[in-house]
């Protein structure tokens, strides 16, 4: 007989099994934590038990169970409600599989692997299968590679597979990204992300919500390596970390943050520890901060604890709320921030009170609470932004160079999967067989980029009779659900649309309120057949005779939480009815969505978003039992202006607020819409509104005003949108010789026009150079007015330099030309003050007919066309 001693068996069991005290989540009370947060959401959840929870029934390693239980416990109200346990499984399965199997893997702390390597959401977008379908791929694609040039190297791999281009808000899966090779910044820094995770690379979305020097925000990448964190582009590949076309920029910003999935854990300049998620400040990483500080008193002078302190800035021609923090029991709120100036608004119940900051002259601002509307009346804030920083040096040529090349021949990679997407002559012989109308079908397959197949495949199967009314199907979606939607979802919606009352199917009421199923920013899923089954079945009855019933339905069935959908992704229409449970904005979803599936008109209503059922020849307003309904009656807005330069619009020069609960909210009206598409009076519920004008500077500066007023029950009020303005002519920056000046504008009519010029040095296939040939289309009417020339200058030199094409970009200025033999460095004696040591693109100069530089642009800005225009208006007037 063999004796083994005490310490031999336990060794041998601690082999067989691993350390008895082992766990994923090493720390005790963190651990504790997770279970509480797990219990309470198994609670929360109840009516998806089984799809959500029955996989812990299966034999699960201790690892496999701590890390499906922290997803579960910590996920958004989205999460529970639109997928399942069996999902979220495989997923944390290859996670824990790829930290054993890489090099770094063991080197990564706990708390760092739970937050930025297990989730598999990232922000708000729609979850898909990216981990489990490219793990392998990805893998492959940095065998051998440390983790900081597999890092690198899996931004290049992003950037074969997709590029920049601006889109709406709905935020696409990666896959999805990938199927169209093409995402906003939010899209690709999700997809960015997701790749990195899915290599086991501790990776995070990290953005500013809003620039303080132009109108935009703008999301980006930090990966964790060797315990530090560093930035890069998504999508948009550098030699080294630490470097994007973004760097300057984001040294002027006055917030970069991210929101960290699960309670806080570990160290991090936390802004706010929520319950489910924390949000991290990540500015002092970019730019120079100061912490300021906000004291509430009521109107006796005392500290108000628990007060609401938003921390707004100037963007979008708003007063968009950065972050938002809660006073202490003395009255105080803090917010580490960058060297600008901020509307501070402070609010509890219906008291509030605000104040400017300039935060370079101020570090404390105090504000006593009233319920008091302010007086009516114009305020003027003269808003500045931070100062522009001395540039740092970027890499070597060199590195520059090699990085280049292989960014164009990924641009290659890319475009030839584009180029392999059905051609328009395919599509029109499809239309054709279709017997139906040739010209819609073949922009509706465009559209639909990569997922074309499916939009083809929806097409051929739709009988004859049906194929007019799929047709207006497509034609009333989004551009991106034509690009991501499978042919059976549009099927359900086909197949199961009702028209009780007899509507024209050809009619916008029937078409765009009853057979879309698009409600908002929502993920589109096939749930039209699925609640006509499941809804009560009186209430497809009783609703067409009274679309409150719907309302009455929802207030009995659907319980709301207002803190667990913290992503604000919104939950399907078919998953608010499986969980019962839904956030305020998901419910108003369910209610439109529900009515069309029941064959009656409904909306969210232009402006305030206010759910509203189309009946008796009017749109009527829907509240929900814990809703206050307005006792007011409605009251009418007629917009004007006599401004010409520039004509307002709005999101760019003006918006409308609407006071509740202490704070104004934004009325949602089309972004660019100009104040001459106001046509008719504005219908609104009578009440304390706010308007707000801006007007920004060349240096990103704003001359903002705020217009306070109240808009009285039957009252038929006209309201003038009138922009502030600086003073005098523009200034000259510098000159150019005209030696200069003669070479550069020896192309076409640009000599002989006699207007002057607009120089741009591009990178077009940059973010924000993007940004600049998407705004000029939307004013190359006034800009072909003016009848000066665009010269379009490239950056790059050698074999490496693509000349750009003006032609092939539609919508630029009629007298557009193009040149490669003009190095910024013809600018160097032209006396222009803000040349770097490294220029940043583009780089656009405005000249007049003399040579004299009016103004001038460097790097990232929104805006630039409008800017150029208003400059060009200042001359000829």
């Amino acid at each position: 007989m063999i004796k083994y001693s005490f310490s031999f068996l336990a060794a041998a069991v601690i082999l067989a099994t691993g350390c008895l005290d082992h766990h994923l989540i090493s720390d005790k009370s963190y651990r504790e934590t997770v279970d509480s947060a797990f219990i309470r959401h198994k609670s929360l959840a109840a009516e998806r038990k089984d799809a959500l929870f029955n996989v812990f029934n299966r034999k699960l390693t201790a690892d496999q169970s701590e890390g499906l239980k922290f997803i579960l416990a910590f996920m958004p109200l989205s999460d529970l409600a639109d997928y399942t346990g069996e999902f979220f499984l495989e997923n944390v399965k290859i996670a824990l599989k790829t930290r054993e199997r890489t090099t770094w893997g063991d080197s990564i702390p706990g708390d760092i692997f739970l937050h930025y390597v297990l989730p598999c959401r990232v922000n708000n977008e729609n979850l898909d299968s990216f981990r489990l379908k490219y793990h392998n791929e990805i893998s492959e694609r940095i065998k051998g590679l440390d983790m900081a040039d597999a890092a690198l190297e899996i931004n290049h791999w992003c950037h074969e597979k997709v590029t920049y281009q601006p889109s709406d808000i709905r935020t696409s899966g990666p896959m999805s990204t990938i199927l169209s090779a093409r995402g906003r910044c939010g899209e690709e820094s999700t997809f960015t992300v997701s790749a990195l995770r899915a290599a086991g690379i501790p990776a995070r979305q990290v953005y500013t919500p809003r620039w303080a020097h132009t109108d935009d925000n703008h999301a980006w990448v930090e990966v964790w390596i060797k315990g530090k964190w560093h930035y890069m582009g998504a999508c948009e590949p550098e030699p080294v970390l630490d470097r994007g076309w973004f760097t300057e920029p984001a040294r002027r910003a006055m917030l970069i943050h991210t929101r960290s999935f699960g309670a806080g854990y570990g160290d991090e300049n936390y802004i706010n520890k929520f319950r489910l998620y924390s949000e991290v400040n990540n500015l002092s990483s970019y730019a120079s901060t100061k912490r300021i500080w906000v004291k509430v008193t009521d109107a006796m002078g005392k500290a108000v604890p628990d007060a609401y302190v938003e921390y707004k800035l100037y963007n979008y021609a708003e007063f968009y709320p950065l972050t938002t923090v809660m006073t202490d029991t003395k009255g105080l709120s803090s917010f580490e921030t960058g060297f600008g100036d901020l509307l501070i608004w402070a609010r509890k119940g219906n008291d509030f009170a605000f104040g400017k900051i300039s935060v370079t002259d101020v570090d404390t601002l105090r504000l006593s609470l009233n319920d008091k509307p302010p007086e009516q009346g114009i305020l003027n804030l003269d808003l500045s932004v931070p100062p522009v920083p001395s540039p740092f040096k970027g890499p070597s040529k060199e590195l520059v160079a090699m990085n280049t090349k292989r960014v164009n021949a990924e641009n290659k990679t890319r475009e030839a999967y584009t180029d392999s997407w059905i051609k328009p002559g395919e599509a029109k012989a499809i239309a054709v067989q279709l017997n139906t109308d040739t010209a819609r079908i073949v922009s509706l397959i465009k559209k639909s980029m990569g997922n074309y197949r499916e939009i083809i495949a929806f097409l051929k199967r739709t009988s004859d009779n049906d194929r007019e009314l799929a047709i207006s199907l497509l034609g009333s979606i989004a551009e991106k659900d034509l690009r991501d939607t499978k042919a059976s979802v549009l099927e359900d919606h086909l197949k199961n649309v009702k028209n009780p009352y007899k509507l024209d199917t050809k009619s916008e009421l029937f078409v765009n309120y009853i057979l879309n199923p698009r409600v908002a920013n929502e993920m589109l899923v096939a749930y039209r057949e699925y609640l006509l089954k499941n809804l009560p079945a009186d209430l497809s009855t009783n609703v067409v005779k009274d679309p409150l019933a719907a309302v009455k339905y929802i207030n009995t069935s659907i319980k709301i939480t207002d803190d667990e959908n913290y992503y604000r992704t919104p939950l399907t229409p078919r998953g608010t009815y499986d969980l019962k449970i839904a956030d305020p904005w998901s419910r108003c979803i369910f209610f439109v969505s529900a009515c069309r599936s029941l064959g009656i008109p409904s909306r969210l209503e232009p402006g305030s978003n206010r759910p509203q059922y189309f009946l008796d020849g009017k749109w009527n307003d829907v509240y929900f039992n814990d809703e206050s309904k307005p006792v007011e009656m409605k009251g009418h807005i007629r917009l004007f202006s006599g401004e010409t330069n520039p004509v307002p619009e709005y999101y760019v020069h003006f918006t409308l607020a609407r006071l509740e609960n202490g704070r104004y909210n934004t009325l949602e009206y089309p972004d660019n819409m100009k104040i001459t598409d106001f046509r008719d009076e504005l219908e609104l519920t009578a009440g304390n509104y706010m308007l707000v004008t801006g007007n920004r500077l060349n240096d990103g500066g704003v001359l903002s005003g705020i217009t306070f007023f109240n808009l009285a029950p039957d009252k038929h009020l006209k309201l003038e949108v009138k922009l502030r303005k600086a003073s005098g002519k523009p200034l000259i920056e510098g000159t150019l010789d005209k030696n200069a000046l003669d070479r550069i504008t020896e192309e076409g009519n640009c000599r002989n026009s006699g207007k002057g010029a607009v120089l741009a040095w591009i990178e077009p296939e940059r973010e924000p150079t993007k940004h600049f040939l998407n705004d000029l289309p939307l004013l190359k009417d006034e800009f072909d007015k003016w009848g000066g020339c665009f010269i379009f200058l490239s950056t790059a030199s050698g074999t490496d330099s693509v000349l750009f094409n003006p032609r092939k970009s539609n919508g630029l200025p009629s007298n557009s030309y193009s040149r490669s033999d003009i190095d910024p460095g013809i600018l160097e004696s032209s006396g222009l003050k803000d040349l770097a040591p490294t220029i940043s693109y583009p780089l656009i100069i405005l000249v007049d007919n003399d040579g004299n530089i009016v103004y001038s642009s460097s790097g990232y800005k929104i805006g630039i066309a409008q800017q150029i225009l208003k400059n060009i208006r200042l001359l000829t007037n």
